[in-house]
């Protein structure tokens, strides 16, 4: 007899209802009980409790109706036999059938088993036989295997009972059936991945590898949504789980497939400023240091002088940025830094003259007005070269009524000057008035300045002499209004307001000057070593040198 190992899977070749129960009786032409014959030529599961997901073998739930069919062929005949299934090996009989065959004949008949007996679950091995009648044994025997599990049961022990996993068309053998490194249940009941997928989102990573190694999520291809494949950022080196990988405002996809920055690097021009910053507020190029190519970095632009990164020339005066902080020293923030009615780049292209004064040849008259209206030279005191200075050459009547009501509003001002000093405190003595507005101690009344001048002495509170103490009556006063004290002179007095020291920022903020001034006055005073500044890391601490504590080179906290 053939074995067919496919027998017991064949619910669309069951002959079911094709062999009705035989009743005994004699088959014509068959032999006498002696010389019959009978072979098994197939066997099949005809119940309701196969199992789909065990490969070739038959498997079954425990709990169901079973029915067997067995193909009995005979070349003698076979007269009032039998068929029957048992459980080999523990002679565990399930079921018996009347069959008989015609001679040359075969015949199917359905063996009924009912439930299957407790304890005979797993692997188990299932006997059909088919006996003559009042024979005491078979004429024939087939073994097959057969599983058999109960519904609840978890036979491979991955966390889905056996009825789940048929029902889901896993493995009911095999805890991990798409190999992933998940198990089926874990897969199920966690990650809401397919056990029958090793990659559930198709994105280039098994569902183990993202759960147990880059914590990755194995539903989504981009687990961030930064615009980025998970696999793509593990290639770049970026973190899949992060959005913004190096902190700087930019998502890691844009980054890469918009602004062609380094996703890992928040500077990647490394100017000073984020590209966040660059893109979203300063509209700069983040790949460019010097966006507009001034030769001023955006970070000195933007933190220090105040101008453009996007404008070469952020004052329109005709020089770059760059050029005047870097060589003219002017301010680039304003046109026209001396304020002498010639703009900066018109004085250095055209007219040669300091930008930085606003009487180049020092001939007392400003640069503007010797170009502007005088039409004389602002390089050259005596234009004409006729030894008379340009000043006494306009000073024609016109102009000496202008000067004479000029004067008369100077004379005024100098008063009130004159009025505010002498009534400064200790720390503007009688010798700096002096100097300031040129006053002398001649004694001559003529000249205005002797002890005989109105006021000259008593208004100060000094002797005759000019170089006597103020009197010991004097009431306190007030300082020199800002207005009358030099830039360097205005940092001084800051200076002693604040302890003998303030960081640069706040200058900018009290002296209410640019940036850019600021930064120009105080490279000025450094230079000329009368005060220090220190980095702290949030700025620069300005002091005089005097005041630097020891060690402040290095670092220096407040």
């Amino acid at each position: 007899m053939v074995r067919n190992v496919h027998v017991w899977i064949f619910a669309v070749l069951v002959l079911a209802g094709t062999a009705a129960p035989v009743v005994p009786t004699a088959v014509d032409g068959a032999a006498p009980p002696s010389q019959q014959d009978a072979r098994i030529t197939d066997a099949s599961y005809q119940g309701d409790a196969a199992i789909d997901g065990l490969g070739d073998d038959l498997g079954l739930w425990q709990s169901g109706a079973h029915r067997f069919g067995i193909t009995v062929a005979s070349d003698a005949g076979l007269a009032n036999g039998s068929a029957c299934v048992a459980l080999a090996g523990v002679d565990r009989e399930l079921g018996c059938q009347p069959v008989s065959v015609p001679t040359g004949a075969n015949r199917t008949v359905t063996v009924g088993a009912g439930s299957w007996p407790a304890n005979f679950t797993g692997e188990q091995r299932l006997r059909a036989s088919v006996t003559a009648a009042n024979a005491s044994e078979p004429l024939d025997t087939e073994t097959y295997p057969v599983t058999v599990l109960a519904r609840g049961g978890d036979l491979d022990g991955d966390g889905l009972t056996n009825e789940r996993e048929a029902s889901l068309g896993t493995s009911l053998r095999s805890n991990d059936t798409d190999g992933d490194g998940l198990t089926d249940g874990a897969e199920v009941n966690t990650y809401e991945t397919s056990p029958l997928n090793a990659d559930t989102d198709d994105d280039g990573l098994e569902d183990g590898a993202e759960v147990d190694r880059y914590e990755t999520d194995p539903t989504m291809v981009d687990t961030d949504g930064d615009g980025l494949s998970d696999p793509r950022e593990l290639d770049l080196g970026t973190n899949p789980n992060k959005a913004d990988t190096d902190g700087d405002g930019v998502p890691d996809g844009q980054e890469v497939n918009t602004y062609e920055t380094d996703p890992t690097d928040p500077d990647t021009d490394g100017d000073g400023l984020d590209d966040g910053a660059e893109i979203n507020e300063y509209e700069t190029n983040p790949l460019e240091a010097d966006t507009d190519g001034d030769g001023l970095g955006d970070n000195l632009e933007v933190n220090t002088y105040d101008t453009d990164p996007n404008q070469v020339d952020t004052d329109e005066d005709g020089l770059e940025d760059g050029a005047e902080v870097d060589r003219y020293e002017t301010d680039p923030t304003n046109p026209d830094t001396d304020d002498d009615g010639l703009d900066d780049g018109a004085e250095v292209n055209t007219y040669d003259t300091n930008p930085t004064n606003p009487d180049t040849d020092g001939d007392g008259l400003e640069d503007g007005a010797e170009v502007n209206r005088y039409e004389t030279d602002p390089n050259d005191p005596d234009t004409d070269g006729d030894g008379v200075p340009d000043p006494r050459e306009v000073d024609t009547v016109g102009d000496r009524l202008s000067l004479a009501l000029a004067g008369l509003a100077g004379v005024s001002v100098a008063a009130v000057a004159v009025l505010a000093l002498l009534s400064w405190s200790g720390r503007a003595p009688l010798a700096r008035i002096r100097g300031v507005f040129g006053t002398g101690t001649s004694g001559d009344p003529d000249e205005g300045d002797g002890p005989g001048a109105p006021g000259a002495a008593s208004a100060a509170g000094v002797t005759g002499d000019g170089g006597g103490a103020p009197d010991e009556g004097a009431a306190a006063t007030e300082e020199v209004p800002t207005e009358f004290l030099s830039d360097e002179e205005v940092v001084f007095t800051l200076l002693d307001d604040h302890d003998g020291r303030m960081r640069q920022a706040d200058l900018v903020e009290e002296t209410d000057w640019s940036k850019s001034k600021v930064s120009r006055v105080l490279s000025a005073m450094e230079d000329d070593d009368t005060i220090v500044k220190v980095d702290v890391g949030r700025g620069n601490v300005v002091m005089r040198p005097e005041d630097l504590p020891p060690g402040a080179e290095s670092a220096f906290e407040e």
